[in-house]
């Protein structure tokens, strides 16, 4: 799955698409809920998203932070963030 975004160029368009609509509106903080391994949470950093990522799985939250260093990714809930 590390690669998955290179062999979907659609992906991609819209996940470039929603990084400008961010960037147009200001920014802010966005959360990938349900990160697993956190690769989209990365690719919205390097398109100037001020991304974190968040996931029920404490494995999947090991895996996002050992591939992604300095990037923020939290265990929890889409029900415990704060609006």
């Amino acid at each position: 799955m590390r690669d998955l975004l290179d062999d979907t160029p659609e992906e991609r368009a819209v996940l470039a698409l929603f990084a400008d609509l961010v960037k147009s509106r200001g920014g802010g903080s966005v959360a990938d809920v349900g990160c697993g391994p956190g690769r989209i949470t990365a690719h919205l950093c390097r398109l100037g998203v001020d991304a974190f990522g968040i996931d029920l799985s404490p494995g999947m939250i090991g895996v996002a932070r050992r591939d992604h260093p300095g990037l923020r990714f939290e265990l929890g809930s889409m029900t415990d963030l704060e609006g």
